[in-house]
């Protein structure tokens, strides 16, 4: 997984979002209009481990959140390639809920 700004894409059963994701020195930090995503990713092989969670950051309630909380911890697995990286998982306090995410580079760092 290349460091560096990504666009995120990101769905489970109850809707669907997207937002941007810097990736950095095992650091992820990004959001969407709504919420800031916040967390940490290391990488083993070719897979990719994530545990990351969201803040609501407007206090406008006409924008969702994907599960029953604003504030929600998600872990996730994915496989980096080329300049994607496909994620699924669930989030801690819902476990049954398949989450899946897509990460597509929009720039590397240098």
């Amino acid at each position: 997984m290349r460091e560096g700004l990504y666009r995120v894409a990101f769905h489970n059963v109850h809707g669907a979002g997207g937002g941007v994701m810097h990736v950095a020195r095992g650091k992820m930090r990004g959001g969407n209009s709504a919420f800031a995503f916040i967390g940490s990713y290391t990488v083993s092989a070719d897979t990719v481990s994530v545990k990351i969670s969201t803040r609501r950051h407007t206090a406008d309630q006409g924008y969702k959140p994907l599960f029953d909380s604003d504030d929600i911890t998600l872990v996730l697995k994915g496989k980096s390639q080329g300049d994607t990286v496909d994620f699924e998982g669930v989030a801690l306090h819902l476990p049954g809920v398949t989450f899946k995410a897509m990460l597509t580079l929009i720039e590397a760092d240098s």
